[in-house]
């Protein structure tokens, strides 16, 4: 079956042929829960801590960014029953067009194709898409993921389909903040309140600082609003170092409270740390990082966790393993070239 027989049916039969399996698109809400059911499935099998709710994910797509929700997430049902659940969005990232494509395939349906055959499916729709964009041809086109080393159906199917390991990124985890010890800022800087009247702001001192991270795209307005929509937002949480008017670093701080209680854990997650240039190497993001951590201890979370590029340019990892954070897992980037479909 072809790309553009299936752009207008609503199912179709895996070119896998695997017996009782058909894949759809997303249809809407309705969905979610089975969507959010594979998603928790997958991961706790593959000890990856990544747990979304519906809450999240609807929040997440009522403001889609570099995606269409109804032609590029895609449902694989077996026996009518939901199995697996992809999906493409499209990134610039380091003046390289990428389309990541993310997939989940619950257990009881695992080494019987339905990954490949998903995989095949959101390559075919990146594809289609790349050919129909007018993307600049001087700059690559990428397939690009990601995912845990424990996961060893991932990397084996990455293998056999062509992509090549990128990059390397770490978990860590700070398993004690009872005692967290304290540093201040530089002179003439602050930790204020982070408040809706300043997100924005915020928001977009973060995009600056990382844009001297490998991998990274420019926030979007998308985004932003997806931000403000998250059911599990706490600015109470977040610490932002001021200089006067400017923003000088940033730890967004989230407690998933859903995901703590399936894993067992009392966690706080330092989402994003970001320090922006002029700023750095002056002990900023070790007073912030610190200060996170007290927050999180007089909330009564247990343990702090972040993730780190292991090449970060800053120098994070270091800082990171100084501070306490010890690292719990790995994750690989993955990329392969995308060859556009001719169009008519």
């Amino acid at each position: 079956m072809t790309v553009e027989e299936f752009e207008d049916l609503e199912t179709l039969e895996t070119v896998a042929a695997i017996p009782g399996l058909r894949v759809r698109r997303y249809a809407g809400p309705d969905d979610l829960p089975g969507i959010v059911s594979i998603i928790h499935a997958a991961n706790v099998a593959d000890s990856f801590d990544y747990l979304p709710t519906v809450a999240q994910l609807a929040a997440e797509i009522r403001n889609p960014d570099g995606f269409d929700p109804r032609r590029d997430i895609f449902i694989a049902d077996l026996d009518g029953r939901p199995v697996a659940t992809g999906q493409v969005r499209y990134r610039e990232r380091d003046d390289e067009h990428t389309y990541d494509l993310w997939g989940w395939v619950d257990p009881a349906a695992r080494r019987r194709g339905v990954g490949r055959a998903l995989l095949h499916l959101t390559e075919a729709r990146a594809r289609r898409r790349a050919a129909t964009a007018g993307l600049t041809t001087d700059r690559p086109i990428r397939y690009g993921t990601w995912g845990p080393d424990s996961a060893s159906g991932l990397r084996a199917l990455m293998v056999a389909e062509g992509y090549e390991p990128v990059r390397w990124f770490l978990e860590m985890i700070k398993a004690d903040l009872s005692t967290p010890v304290e540093r201040p800022l530089p002179a003439g800087l602050e930790i204020r309140p982070t408040t809706m009247a300043n997100l924005r702001q915020v928001f977009d001192a973060e995009n600056e600082a990382f844009r001297d991270h490998w991998g990274h795209h420019e926030f979007t307005d998308g985004e932003f609003a997806n931000l403000v929509n998250d059911p599990d937002l706490d600015l109470d949480l977040w610490r932002v170092a001021w200089d006067g008017d400017e923003v000088a670093g940033v730890v967004a701080v989230g407690v998933y409270a859903e995901e703590n209680r399936i894993l067992g854990v009392s966690r706080g997650w330092l989402d994003r740390i970001s320090v922006r240039r002029q700023w750095r190497h002056r002990g900023v993001a070790t007073a912030l990082i610190l200060a996170a951590c007290r927050g999180l201890q007089e909330r009564g979370i247990g343990e702090g966790a972040l993730g780190v590029d292991a090449d970060n340019p800053t120098g994070a990892l270091g800082l990171y393993e100084d501070l306490g954070f010890v690292r719990t897992q790995q994750m690989t980037t993955w990329r392969k070239d995308l060859q556009p479909e001719r169009t008519a």
